[in-house]
């Protein structure tokens, strides 16, 4: 009996283990298949960002586009956005989160307005949609859900960084020679004072100011490591050669915010003192190896003081480049504003879709390129503008507590620290023609890949808060 006992309970463990062994492999399996899907999502959401920036040109510009001016990037953001709702209970909770409701707001507005546009204008809607594509990439937040909710958005930047390198690389030889070395560049000559000519780039760096500020915010929260001097150099002297005032305002911004934000979180402002020796060694080899390896490198230097310089009475006298902005861009969008509809603005307007007709269309259209807030208010109205300033005020609110209360100082972290930054600067280093970080073509820059990671954050702060209730 003893043995028949011994050998009933033999049986069973083999039993066991072959159960168990059948679980973990259907549990690799779909871990596998996870991870292909997240990777799927992350490599379209790279081919998307790779062909609207054209970065490279690896294949021919107009290999690119399918019919008129619609290119493969268009159809794969909407075939991005029409996959993430297919698969909308992956993410359900972050979709219904509260902290996405004013988000959601916005983008439903945008949805309105499409609507009410084509009416009022009288647009087949197919073709108006189509004509729109900038806007919709602000609808690129659900995607990002998805991939958040996968894991994936780590392989994503595994995807970005070598391109990042290379782009930011040619970036440099095509700003010091002012041959077009990327193809979608815009490259244009411009006189500073002293008789100063430069050549200025726009567009190609491919998101190297996000490894730039990266490096430097694992420097801060970790440690300091010598080799990644090598990355945050080669991601700075573009943005340095790219004689961009505000940018430089910018980025130097946001590293005094991450240092602070570092320093409250850890309620330690002595380790300010360590942060800002990182920050010296970093001023001084970027220095000198710009004095080293850039070629002409007197020359550059004083074309970058008189680029810093230039225009300091530009406020005084309203004139120069800030002045023509606050006066041309702000009071002609404003005017525009009152004589339309106040409510509702003039809507997805045929000049800015189509193109514009006249002359003073052609002044309005200009005016849209770069300002925010009077943007907004032409373009969406009052109402438009209030759902731009709500988003601000509240996102810059619940990202400070994100910080504060986060524990863990790696990618998400990071990218709510730019979160903060970016809302704070717009709203008041930038307010004169900035003040909001949404425009014309819905949300600027980043903002569809922060919110998606300050939704996640802030839910699972709440399912830890919550846990932590029920353990007492």
């Amino acid at each position: 009996m003893r043995f028949r006992k011994t050998q009933e309970l033999d049986t069973q463990k083999l039993r066991s283990d072959r159960a168990s062994i059948l679980y973990s492999e259907n549990f690799l399996k779909e871990e596998y298949i996870t991870s292909l899907k997240s990777r799927g999502v992350a490599l379209a959401i790279f081919l998307y960002y790779f062909i609207e920036s054209g970065t490279l040109g690896i294949l021919p510009e107009k290999l690119y586009f399918v019919y008129r001016n619609m290119r493969i990037s268009d159809f794969i953001l909407y075939a991005l956005v029409a996959y993430s709702l297919f698969c909308y209970r992956e993410y359900k909770e972050l979709f219904k989160s509260r902290s996405f409701l004013i988000a959601k707001l916005f983008l439903a507005y945008m949805v309105f307005e499409f609507s009410v546009s084509f009416l009022r204008y009288e647009f087949n809607p197919i073709e108006y949609f189509f004509r729109l594509k900038g806007l919709w990439s602000s609808f690129l937040i659900l995607p990002y859900m998805l991939l958040i909710k996968r894991s994936g958005l780590p392989f994503l930047i595994k995807l970005i960084f070598p391109v990042a390198v290379i782009s930011n690389f040619l970036y440099l030889l095509t700003a010091l020679t002012g041959i077009p070395f990327l193809p979608d560049v815009n490259i244009i000559r411009q006189q500073l004072p002293g008789d100063i000519e430069v050549y200025r780039v726009y567009g190609g760096t491919f998101y190297g100011e996000l490894f730039f500020l990266g490096f430097i915010y694992f420097w801060i929260t970790k440690r300091f490591r010598m080799w990644q001097m090598f990355f945050v150099v080669l991601f700075a002297f573009p943005h340095v050669l790219a004689m961009g005032r505000l940018a430089w305002l910018g980025f130097s911004f946001t590293i005094i915010v991450m240092i602070i934000l570092n320093s409250l979180r850890k309620r330690d402002f002595r380790i300010v003192f360590r942060q800002a020796l990182i920050i010296i060694i970093l001023s001084v080899s970027l220095v000198i190896s710009f004095l080293q390896f850039i070629p002409e490198s007197e020359f550059y230097v004083r074309a970058l003081n008189s680029r810093l310089f230039q225009g300091q009475d530009d406020v005084k006298y309203s004139e120069g480049t800030y002045g023509t902005r606050i006066i041309t861009q702000n009071s002609v969008l404003v005017s525009l504003w009152e004589k339309n509809d106040l409510f509702l603005g003039i809507g997805m307007h045929p000049m800015w879709v189509v193109g514009p007709d006249t002359k003073e269309e052609l002044l309005y259209n200009s005016a849209f390129s770069d300002v925010g807030w009077p943007a907004v208010l032409a373009a969406y109205g009052m109402i438009g503008l209030a759902f731009s300033l709500l988003l601000q005020i509240y996102y810059i609110f619940i990202s400070f507590r994100i910080i504060r209360n986060s524990k863990d100082q790696g990618l998400y972290t990071f990218l709510i620290n730019l979160l903060f930054a970016k809302l704070v600067f717009d709203s008041v280093v930038g307010f004169s023609y900035i003040l909001v970080s949404a425009g014309l073509w819905g949300l600027f820059g980043l903002l569809n890949i922060y919110l998606p990671v300050l939704v996640y954050l802030y839910e699972q702060n709440k399912s830890k808060s919550v846990n932590k209730i029920r353990l007492r």
